[in-house]
């Protein structure tokens, strides 16, 4: 017994939908892996695999209009078109491998915020600048390791809940006012102890003692 199966024209549309031709398409992602290597598209309601082309540094999101291509066995997202879920985008290589920025000159403009974010952070270079209207430095560890280190501040403070300062030699030049407020305060010199003034006051509330093998007033 021969059964003759008829194919109507809607049905060979249908089929040759389904086979991506040769070039350039466009597609609406439906899903992303987590890596960003492989994608879901959809081209006139069919669902295909393509790859993301190394070239495709905007990572794309599902609802995106991306443009495709195709030889005939695999097929790649060449780039976005379009984006219309979200407003925010990701630049990196598929696969989450490795980018590196080259160039003679790299400039990064901001018009609201600027975030680095790393496990480690190297900086290697012969002149670094920060100018900034405000400046905030939290960590657990600071170390800072230079031959010359020059601040100049109009106002600095300095809070901490314990501070060493070590130098072979400090040199501290007050032009004006040299203020101290503090529950306790030792002084131990090894060496001569030597202060010159115009004029100094010592008030105490209760004791004042001097302790020497030899005391000399003049």
């Amino acid at each position: 017994m021969t059964m003759t199966i008829r194919a109507t024209n809607t049905d060979i549309l249908a089929m040759a939908e389904r086979v991506l031709e040769s070039g350039h398409h466009t597609a609406r992602i439906v899903s992303v892996s987590d890596d960003g290597a492989a994608a879901e598209v959809e081209i006139a309601g069919d669902h295909h695999t393509a790859t993301v082309a190394v070239g495709c540094l905007v990572r794309p999101i599902p609802q995106d209009m991306v443009l495709l291509f195709t030889d005939g066995e695999q097929a790649f997202v060449v780039t976005v078109l379009e984006r219309t879920a979200s407003n925010g985008g990701v630049v990196g290589l598929p696969g989450g491998r490795n980018i590196s920025i080259e160039g003679e000159t790299i400039t990064l403009a901001t018009r609201q915020r600027l975030s680095l974010r790393a496990d480690s952070i190297d900086l290697q270079t012969k002149l670094f600048a920060v100018l900034a209207d405000k400046g905030t430095w939290i960590g657990k560890l600071y170390t800072l390791i230079a031959d010359h280190v020059r601040c100049s501040a109009r106002i600095q403070e300095a809070s901490a809940e314990s501070l060493t300062t070590k130098a072979v030699a400090r040199v501290a030049v007050i032009e004006r006012i040299d203020s101290l407020q503090t529950e306790t305060q030792a002084i131990r010199v090894t060496g001569i102890a030597s202060e010159t003034a115009h004029s100094k006051v010592i008030a105490v509330s209760e004791d004042l003692r001097l302790d020497g093998k030899r005391v000399t007033v003049a």
